[in-house]
């Protein structure tokens, strides 16, 4: 059995203006307007959580997985990325 990732919980706040990391957070019922927003690929939630005119900006090894993703649908017309 796997350790389970530990979330911190944000619930209830706007943020206008900041610097947020979505890995290991859980964000419910929060607002985020003109922010920028840093990925690594961790595991995140967003409940109820509104976002507008922001950045979604990707580290390392998300930059890696979005670079895949680009060139694999560029050369591979018809095919398909599945989750599981």
């Amino acid at each position: 059995m796997g350790m389970e990732p530990e979330y911190m919980v944000v619930e209830g706040k706007t943020f206008i203006k900041e610097q947020l990391t979505l890995d290991n957070h859980v964000f419910k019922n929060c607002t985020m307007e003109e922010c920028q927003i840093y990925y690594s690929g961790g595991p995140y939630e967003l409940i109820d959580t509104h976002i507008t005119n922001s950045q979604l900006i990707l580290n390392q090894p998300a930059r890696n997985i979005h670079a895949a993703i680009q060139i694999f649908k560029m050369k591979s017309p018809g095919s398909r990325i599945v989750t599981d």
